[in-house]
């Protein structure tokens, strides 16, 4: 092992033992949680006609920016997914040791693109609490669209970007389902605890492959304005035979997630 590396990884374990660490990281996961829980209300608004409900990381953001002491709220749910980076780029240098070869790899590098994830998501919270949150949405893939399809083999470019994100989606059905979920956490779940987190997986892989699908059709269509994120790809839903029975029991699955959330909470493997 290089230098720089057993430097990171001494690194890495120094942050493991800090308690305030191991706080900060626990503050995170409920913001995560929460934040599941609230999308999936919104997402239930949509489906009942609600056309203001923004079933989106944005609009569960501005949601919470709404409650008594929203600006606090935020600013704490900010630092909390900083936490969660922290967390995942320790799990991307010494985590995973339980695997060998090429799945402790797999696993290490799933945990520096939750790190990207979570960084995002601290800045919006940051940004939406100091009110400099952007507006809900699908402005900002509509606006990334365009620029990738006015480039050379752009729309081939937006649909190698929408498969990738329904491959994201469908590996998190998959993870659903199998129940893999149970290698990040020290006690397996069993029962109707297992089913409950396969289901809110199983319901993110489902709306992470729709914003997929999503891409796809604009490349297609050649309109960026095809393309969208969360709220789009479950509007979009409602529009189909049986669109909202299907977007309710959605809205349910991801509410299930912080279920799941509360689990990590408690028995997280790596944190």
């Amino acid at each position: 092992m290089s230098n720089v590396a057993k430097s990171a990884e001494d690194a890495a374990h120094q942050v493991q033992r800090q308690p305030a660490y191991r706080a900060l990281v626990k503050v995170g996961v409920v913001a995560y949680g929460l934040m599941h829980l609230v999308i999936a209300w919104l997402a239930l608004r949509v489906a009942f006609g609600d056309h203001n409900a923004d079933a989106s990381n944005t609009g569960a953001l501005k949601e919470l920016a709404q409650t008594p002491l929203g600006g606090m709220l935020l600013w704490i749910v900010g630092v909390g997914f900083i936490a969660l980076v922290v967390w995942q780029l320790v799990a991307g240098f010494v985590g995973y040791r339980e695997f060998d070869g090429g799945k402790r790899l797999r696993k290490r590098l799933g945990a520096f693109a939750r790190a990207v994830l979570y960084a995002v998501l601290a800045a919006s919270s940051i940004a939406t609490a100091i009110g400099g949150g952007s507006g809900g949405g699908g402005g900002g893939e509509e606006s990334l669209t365009s620029r990738l399809m006015s480039m050379p083999f752009g729309p081939w470019l937006v649909v190698a970007i929408g498969l990738g994100i329904v491959a994201v989606g469908v590996a998190q059905i998959v993870k659903g389902v199998s129940g893999k979920f149970n290698e990040e956490l020290e006690t397996e779940l069993t029962g109707t605890p297992r089913w409950l987190a396969g289901a809110g997986w199983i319901a993110k892989g489902v709306a992470i492959s729709l914003i997929g699908g999503l891409f796809v059709a604009a490349a297609i269509a050649h309109d960026p304005e095809e393309a969208g994120g969360m709220d789009e790809a479950l509007t979009a839903l409602t529009q189909q035979p049986f669109g909202v029975a299907l977007l309710v029991v959605l809205a349910v699955g991801i509410g299930c997630f912080a279920f799941w959330c509360w689990h990590l909470l408690r028995h997280a493997k790596h944190a």
